[in-house]
């Protein structure tokens, strides 16, 4: 339950005036969010740049391919889970116009740790069948096997159940319901505009990773302009920055920046993702429940 914090420092501001928000709005707040606060998100950012250098080095030790993607994601998860959930905290706190740390925004993610990880598994697994199923269709199509429709139907599923439960974390975090009904309270919130929420998703993504990819293509052109890059060439760099291939270079110290920016950047762009969703799941609530108006009735913020 959101609510003011012993730890967290007196509230002077008023409840914010909620209204609907257009996808530019949504924008618009989580950036200026990210950097009213950075600092604060900076030290959540911190955890989940830890679980990204444990997976990291977890697939250099790791040679099997299947057990090297299994172990490492596994291992970084739970990082991964209370980094994001601080964030989601953290920002609708400050969102509703109250004050918050870093330390009070972890304090309730552990408090509600075990059903935030129920419901990312589930989510989660939506995801790996997505993706394998996606997968598995090219194969089948190029192969022309009938086995295709039956991964033909699995895929979109998956696809529509993500998009259906996308709003669980700050379901279960801020409002506390168990996790099936933080599930079905998501589809709730998304039913009727599906398409519209996906849309936005794919915007939020975008403006998130396209910073991280523009700043390493960036840099990779500047090491490759100073001759510190040995046989990479821009296409190797482009390739590796977008489609995720290995990097291929025989100066291990341009690999040791370009991997070191890479860890970073992926940590320093994650709330982008995270603060965005939490602020559409605001616009949903407004939307269709009047969230606005009750939060003004019942002020101080409660949810």
């Amino acid at each position: 339950m959101l609510e003011r914090t012993d730890t967290s420092t007196d509230n002077t501001s008023e409840t914010p005036m909620l209204q609907p928000m257009g996808v530019g709005d949504i924008l618009d707040t989580t950036f200026s969010l990210y950097r009213k606060h950075f600092l604060m998100f900076l030290g959540l950012t911190s955890i989940y740049f830890f679980g990204l250098l444990l997976e990291y080095s977890l697939k250099g030790f790791i040679t099997e391919k299947t057990q090297k993607a299994l172990i490492s994601a596994l291992a970084a998860m739970p990082f991964a889970i209370v980094s994001v959930g601080g964030v989601v905290f953290a920002s609708a706190t400050v969102y509703l116009g109250n004050d918050t740390t870093s330390g009070a925004s972890l304090r309730q993610v552990f408090r509600r740790f075990f059903p935030m990880l129920w419901s990312h598994l589930i989510w989660r697994l939506t995801l790996v069948i997505s993706l394998v199923s996606f997968t598995t269709l090219l194969l089948l199509i190029v192969r022309r096997n009938i086995i295709g429709m039956l991964v033909l139907f699995v895929f979109p599923l998956c696809i529509y159940y993500m998009v259906c439960w996308v709003f669980h974390m700050p379901i279960v975090l801020l409002e506390e319901p168990r996790v099936m009904y933080a599930l079905r309270r998501s589809s709730e919130l998304v039913r009727s505009k599906w398409w519209q929420i996906l849309g936005i998703l794919i915007l939020i993504l975008l403006a998130s990773y396209a910073i991280a990819i523009i700043f390493k293509l960036s840099l990779g052109f500047i090491l490759i302009f100073t001759k510190l890059a040995g046989n990479t060439d821009l296409r190797n760099i482009v390739e590796w920055s977008i489609l995720e291939t290995v990097l291929d270079s025989d100066s291990f110290l341009f690999y040791a920046i370009m991997t070191c920016t890479d860890l970073i950047m992926t940590a320093l762009v994650f709330p982008i993702w995270v603060i965005g969703v939490t602020l559409l799941y605001f616009d949903r609530r407004v939307r269709k429940e009047g969230y606005d108006i009750q939060l003004t009735a019942n002020n101080p913020i409660a949810i």
